[in-house]
């Protein structure tokens, strides 16, 4: 089953796919009028059968906000799942590997988005 993984910010949105078990970062949108619109695309694109979207407690409700745009405009399930941490375990495992610290901010948003998958696919905190 292809997923995508969300990454919602008040800035920018990384996004993440899996196909069965492997996860990838894809890339970075920025979080403005068009945003609906590129992930839509990407999810024709790459043959996505079910988004899964990450939440937290500080942005839950622009987090949901978002995600009934998006149910409006595509046809395709939306399961949320614990994002806590994910952007800080991200940035361990772009410095553990070596990473520039410019494409770590460039990148971060869509590995954190790859967690978030990842988590899912492990069985993770359903929310």
């Amino acid at each position: 089953m292809r997923l995508l993984g969300i990454d919602y910010g008040q800035k920018r949105i990384g996004l993440a796919l899996a196909d069965g078990e492997l996860v990838k970062p894809l890339r970075v949108i920025l979080n403005d009028a068009q945003a609906v619109e590129k992930i839509i695309g990407v999810c024709q694109q790459e043959e996505i059968e079910k988004i899964i979207m990450g939440i937290s407690e500080g942005l839950r409700k622009e987090i949901l906000s978002f995600s009934d745009k998006l149910k409006k405009k595509i046809n395709l399930l939306i399961v949320f799942e614990d994002e806590t941490l994910t952007t800080k375990v991200s940035i361990v495992k772009m410095i553990m590997s070596s990473t520039k610290q410019k494409m770590r901010k460039e990148r971060v948003d869509a590995v954190a988005a790859a967690q978030i998958l990842e988590g899912h696919i492990k069985g993770g905190g359903n929310v």
